[in-house]
């Protein structure tokens, strides 16, 4: 309980400060960087305990967040996505893999499960920073808060009890589960619970359930806020994974790529002059992208994901929908792609267009409208949609109503997430 009164705490006053403050309220990067330290140093000593070499093994690192308070907290939400950012980039090499997922009172999908893993390859450095656009940003569609911590876990080592030398972190603004209305949390007696800790360890550190307190602060331009969330870390009883291949995590770290300076007057190019190069270089290249119409019918590069669909963001047409959002089992008459979701009627409900770097969505039912996009609420019948790599994904739902068996009218919610899918 103290915990959750430091939590709700915290929340307030940075709720508060953003409100109240002239300026604007901006997390204070540097100052998560101890506690991704202490997260570090405190997986090496649980893995060593479990019977692993954390320098010479492979590692599945799987790190989900709570997101039940993040529309509340966005702040808090920004440090949890920070310190995973940073701790990713100071322990993951070649042959490790970097796993997300989030939780509320259990786990749920915010993007294709299939696109949240992140294998750490030969280019290494351009890996990692693949990494921080795995992570979620927004809280479930229609998220009533609330988190079961123990339920998450059980789900979680369910899904990788399999994938040999995982590790797992929980971040959240409390490890003390918190039950939203009407739902009961699973508790540590569950004998599922029970189970879990047969095969895992739940590596303790704080009376409330946590392994670390991880602070971080909040900077406005009349003073410093300081706030906290907490990690849970479960790793196997006995460790155990395949060898790294490119030599232990310490040389690898040790002989990581640092960057390039001036190569003391050598013989090697000369940077002032491939600078010069590059520019004109670019410009001519700019100009010949601009004279072919910008590379395509839509632009730009990469894909998006609209729930199981994926669209090539270059063969979008401009100004017209890309795509349509209908129930199962409609077909478009003039081949525009449907993106189907379940309980839908099998008619067009919504359709998609890009304009510009964003997306509009725009609902053409009577009965059933577009109610909210990134867990925002939508006044009229369309709304924009804005994937970037630190925003990487909004769920979109849609409320209404549909006749059910007999013609009685049933009132329905449902959702399909919107996702940058590759490089953009």
């Amino acid at each position: 309980m103290k915990a959750l009164r430091v939590a709700a705490l915290s929340a307030a006053l940075l709720v508060s400060a953003s409100a109240q403050e002239t300026g604007k309220a901006e997390l204070d990067r540097s100052s998560v960087t101890p506690g991704a330290e202490r997260l570090l140093q405190q997986v090496q000593e649980a893995v060593t305990t479990a019977g692993g070499d954390l320098d010479r093994s492979q590692v599945n690192w799987v790190i989900a967040f709570s997101t039940g308070h993040y529309k509340a907290d966005p702040l808090g939400a920004q440090a949890a996505r920070e310190l995973a950012t940073q701790f990713v980039q100071k322990v993951a090499v070649q042959g490790d893999q970097v796993t997300a997922r989030a939780w509320e009172m259990d786990t749920w999908e915010y993007r294709n499960p299939a696109g949240l893993t992140q294998v750490i390859g030969n280019d290494a450095q351009a890996d990692l920073e693949r990494t921080a656009n795995l992570w979620p940003t927004t809280p479930a569609v229609g998220s009533v808060g609330g988190h079961d911590t123990e339920r998450a876990a059980v789900t979680l080592t369910r899904e990788f009890s399999d994938a040999p030398g995982t590790v797992l972190i929980l971040l959240t603004n409390t490890a003390a589960s918190v039950g939203a209305a009407g739902i009961r949390v699973m508790g540590t007696n569950a004998p599922e619970y029970q189970e879990l800790l047969g095969n895992w360890t739940r590596v303790s550190g704080t009376q409330d359930g946590a392994t670390l307190n991880l602070p971080y602060v909040v900077s406005t331009p009349s003073r410093q806020i300081q706030g906290q969330m907490q990690a849970v870390v479960f790793v196997p009883r006995t460790f155990t994974s395949a060898p790294l291949a490119g030599g232990t995590r310490t040389e690898q770290r040790t002989n990581a790529p640092k960057q390039t300076g001036t190569d003391g007057g050598k013989g090697g190019p000369n940077p002032a002059g491939l600078l010069v190069a590059l520019l004109v270089l670019g410009g001519a290249g700019f100009a010949v992208w601009k004279l072919i119409g910008g590379g395509g019918a839509g632009g730009g590069r990469g894909s998006v994901r609209v729930g199981d669909s994926s669209f090539s963001v270059r063969d979008m047409p401009a100004g017209r929908p890309f795509c349509v959002i209908a129930g199962a089992g409609y077909a478009a008459e003039d081949d525009m792609p449907v993106v189907p979701v379940a309980g839908l009627p099998p008619v067009p409900v919504a359709q998609i267009t890009r304009i510009g770097k964003d997306y509009r969505v725009r609902g053409v039912h009577d009965d059933i409208r577009l109610s909210s996009v990134g867990g925002r609420v939508v006044a009229g019948d369309s709304a924009t949609v804005t994937l970037r790599p630190e925003t990487p994904d909004a769920p979109l739902e849609f409320t209404g109503e549909v006749r059910g068996p007999g013609g009685v009218p049933k009132e329905i919610t449902r959702s399909v997430v919107m996702s940058l899918d590759g490089e953009n």
